[in-house]
This record gives C-alpha cells, sequence and structure tokens, in this order.
C-alpha cells in the first residue's frame, strides 16, 4: 500500500511540473541567454489586439548581420487607440536594442548583428487596446566578417585585422555602432581610402598605437568618397561610426564598404642647375609636386655626399647653395611631407627617395 502511494505521488508531481510547462512562456534558449515568444518566419503576417495591460512577444533569430523590416498596420479595437503605446526589440541578454512609443501604420527598419532577438508589441502595465498586424522581412548586408551581438569588433583588443589593399563590406548597427580594424604600414607614406556609404552621417578615424598620429574623418554623408592621408610607419586603429542622429539619440545605421591603396612620398625631379661662377654660387631647382610639402637640396664634392657636403630644405622648388669653391659638385633633391604638432612637440618630417644626380662644375 505504502508503495502505491508513492507512485501516485510521484505521478501527480510529473503531471503538475508538464502543467507548468505548458502556462509558461515559450522562451529560446541561446549560449548568452534566452528570447521569449513563438518564431517569427520572415515574410509572415501576425496580428493580435493590445488589450490594457497585455504585450505580445516574438522571439526572432539572425545568423549574419543585416536589416530587419516591420510593416505594421493598426486599428481600433473599441479603446478609441490607434497606436501601439510601445514597440521594443532585446537582444539575448535582455538589453534593450531599440524602443519607439506610440506606434500607428508604420515600416519600422532596424540594422542588427547576427543573434537572437526578442521583439514586443504593447506595454506590460499601459493602456494598449487596438489592432496591429504586421509582417517582419530580413536582408542580409554581406559583411565581410558577420558579427555577432556577443561578438563584436567594437574595441582595440577585438579590432579585426586588415591588410592594405583589401576591399571591405561593414555595416553599423543599432547594437553596434562603431567598427574597429587594425593595420601595418610598413613604411611612412600615403594612404588612399575610397569609402562608399549608405549611412546619413560616417565619421572615420585613424590612430596609431602610440596615439602620435590621429586623424579625423568627420560628417561623411551618404555617397561614395575619396581621401588620401599621410601616415608614418606604424600600426593603426582604423574607426568607423555613425554619426549621432539627436531626434532619436541613437547613431545613423547603414552599410558602408571601403578599400585602400597607397601612394610613396614623391621622389622630385631636377629641372635646372645654374652656377655662377663670379660669385661661386649655385641655383637648383626642381618640379613641384601637390604630394609634397617641401624639398631638400643637397650638394657633395663626391658621389657619395661624404665630402663637402651642404644641405638645406624649404618649401620653394627652388634653392641657392652659397660660398662654393671651384670644382666638380654632385647635385640632389628630395621632396618630404611635414606633420606639423603645433609646438607640443618638434615637427615632423618625411622624406622621400633621392631625384637623379646632376653634376654640376664651378670654375
Amino acid at each position: 500500500m505504502m508503495k502505491n502511494k508513492s507512485l501516485w505521488k510521484g505521478l501527480i508531481v510529473m503531471l503538475a511540473a508538464a502543467f507548468v510547462m505548458l502556462v509558461m512562456p515559450v522562451q529560446k534558449a541561446s549560449a548568452a541567454g534566452t528570447t521569449e515568444g513563438p518564431e517569427l518566419k520572415w515574410d509572415s503576417s501576425y496580428s493580435g489586439s493590445t488589450e490594457t495591460s497585455k504585450c505580445y512577444k516574438y522571439a526572432f533569430s539572425l545568423k549574419q548581420s543585416g536589416n530587419v523590416t516591420f510593416v505594421f498596420q493598426v486599428s481600433d479595437a473599441g479603446y478609441a487607440f490607434t497606436s501601439m503605446g510601445k514597440i521594443t526589440v532585446l537582444d539575448e541578454t535582455g538589453k534593450e536594442v531599440y524602443k519607439i512609443y506610440n506606434v500607428g501604420d508604420c515600416s519600422l527598419s532596424l540594422d542588427l548583428l547576427a543573434g537572437n532577438y526578442t521583439l514586443r508589441i504593447g506595454m506590460e502595465g499601459g493602456m494598449d487596446g487596438c489592432n496591429f498586424t504586421f509582417t517582419p522581412s530580413f536582408k542580409p548586408s554581406k559583411e565581410t566578417k558577420s558579427e555577432h551581438a556577443m561578438a563584436k569588433n567594437n574595441e582595440m583588443g577585438t579590432a579585426t585585422s586588415y591588410k592594405i589593399g583589401k576591399s571591405v563590406k561593414g555595416q553599423l548597427a543599432l547594437n553596434d555602432d562603431i567598427d574597429i580594424y587594425k593595420m601595418r604600414v610598413t613604411k611612412s607614406q600615403y594612404l588612399n581610402l575610397t569609402v562608399s556609404s549608405k549611412l546619413r552621417e560616417l565619421n572615420i578615424n585613424l590612430v596609431n598605437t602610440s596615439g602620435s598620429r590621429n586623424v579625423s574623418i568627420s560628417d561623411i554623408e551618404a555617397g561614395l568618397h575619396k581621401y588620401r592621408v599621410f601616415l608614418p610607419k606604424g600600426t593603426y586603429y582604423v574607426k568607423f561610426r555613425g554619426g549621432v542622429n539627436y531626434a532619436t539619440d541613437y547613431h545613423y545605421t547603414g552599410k558602408y564598404s571601403f578599400r585602400t591603396s597607397v601612394t610613396a612620398i614623391p621622389k622630385p625631379t631636377i629641372t635646372k642647375t645654374k652656377p655662377d661662377n663670379k660669385y661661386k654660387t649655385m641655383y637648383i631647382r626642381c618640379k613641384k609636386n601637390s604630394l609634397a610639402d617641401g624639398y631638400q637640396f643637397q650638394i657633395a664634392r663626391d658621389k657619395k655626399f661624404k665630402k663637402g657636403k651642404k644641405t638645406k630644405q624649404d618649401e620653394y622648388t627652388g634653392m641657392y647653395m652659397v660660398d662654393l669653391k671651384k670644382g666638380t659638385y654632385y647635385v640632389r633633391v628630395r621632396s618630404y611631407v611635414k606633420i606639423d604638432n603645433y609646438g607640443s612637440t618638434p615637427d615632423e618630417y618625411y622624406y622621400s627617395s633621392w631625384s637623379k644626380v646632376k653634376t654640376v662644375k664651378i670654375k
């Protein structure tokens, strides 16, 4: 008899547990948390009626980053409400990614990272009471490296490695307002940056690991843009970030792409050497180049430029060498790029390779 009672007690416990599972809200487990509600299917229609203190929850998963669009239609359900009190999107940790209040007929376009999400319609404890119908759809961003909501390249320690010369496609999302890439500049040179952006406003920052070189390109509008910046040799972090939409307090989101190439500091060409035998001077001129901030002129008494060497530099393409002696001189010129540190530290100069050597005689 005691054995039968134990069996009945065990059966009752099992039935009670099964009942609890039936009445509990559906939750989808993930590696980092949970999402609530039935799983949404793209391009299918869903409807409901938000009554007082009623909130609808739907789960959806993105295997890759992209754009999710919800097209809503709202009608009166007898409560004189023609809008939904609140719509929110939560990530799998329960963090609020997006929210909007008093939503009527509309199309919500949300850029999101790969991950698991919950869509909530209505307010947990507020007055709603309207009918709604919506259709969700998804379009992948086709990022070169798709980011996950739980694994982003938002910090220097998690920056995505980038090699100069490669093309990259990226997306800035509601839960990913910055992308960081790490690249190596093997010698001091110009970086040519071509950016195609669909964001209303995009900002780019390039900074080396020491912080000594920091270049910002701000307020980039949607479209195709080309930039050229000089970067001394080193390792750089390249940061892409959407501008702030002050109407919503969210950063602008959308797709972008970029590619790079490099241009060396231009090597100049000597166009004129004119000796003055009477005053023992020499005038040297080189061809101007828009990528050079100035030119360094050098003469010497030997081909290796060790004996009787004189060096002068200036922003102009012409230079006089004075107090010369009779004999043969060897002449060469190189361009330089100047980084002005505005007195905080000495200005920096970076030089091209030398021009072809010319020979000049002072009689």
